[in-house]
């Protein structure tokens, strides 16, 4: 088996550099193939498109990757983690159709009782919380059950809308959250990251 995390077990910078630049390019011939018109860098959508993920691919090398909620536009999110195991979950049986060849029709609360403990390398729910996801139990329950599925310095990234009406529960107020470490995400510098769209906000865990 290849090393979980590239992050901590390749210490030459020049490696580092060099598989960056290559996740980069990776990335954006991905997106390039699907997105028609040009985006702001700061852009929600490129921002975890351009930047996220690519670096996340370069310094974690995640094996697993749980992708939790599916639009239409991220069909062809697939395509990033070829060659590795990639599972989706969306609780709107429509939303099947945009998700991997792995997919379950499930809430986020769910997902530790379709895979064992410390399965996932990377997870990523990005516009669930507070689009479907606002109770303050299922939030907690979600989280959780995140955590569980994550493996030992696995990554997760939290996408979500900083505004009032998008915020059910203020995030310094989740308990379950208290569970991860905040990481630092070299390439946006912080353990959050506010876009230029709709306050947008990308939050970085780890296990």
């Amino acid at each position: 088996m290849t090393a979980r995390f590239t992050e901590n077990v390749v210490g030459d910078r020049s490696m580092k550099v060099a598989r960056d630049a290559y996740y980069r390019r990776f990335a954006r011939s991905v997106v390039t193939r699907h997105v028609t018109l040009a985006r702001p860098t700061y852009n929600d959508r490129n921002v975890l498109e351009q930047i996220i993920i690519p670096f996340v691919l370069s310094r974690f090398e995640p094996e697993t990757v749980l992708d939790i909620g599916r639009e239409p536009y991220e069909a062809f999110y697939n395509e990033f983690f070829e060659g590795r195991e990639l599972w989706t979950v969306d609780c709107d049986p429509e939303r099947t159709r945009f998700g991997a060849r792995n997919h379950l029709v499930d809430d986020a609360a769910h997902v530790h009782r379709h895979f064992p403990a410390d399965y996932f390398d990377f997870v990523l729910m990005n516009g669930v919380f507070g689009w479907g996801l606002n109770e303050r139990d299922a939030i907690e329950a979600a989280f959780t059950a995140v955590h569980v599925v994550l493996h030992p310095r696995g990554i997760f990234v939290l996408g979500w809308n900083d505004t009032p009406d998008l915020v059910p529960v203020p995030l310094d107020e989740v308990q379950s959250l208290k569970q991860f470490t905040p990481y630092y995400f070299e390439p946006l510098n912080g353990v959050s990251f506010l876009c230029d769209t709709f306050r947008h906000t990308f939050s970085f865990y780890v296990k």
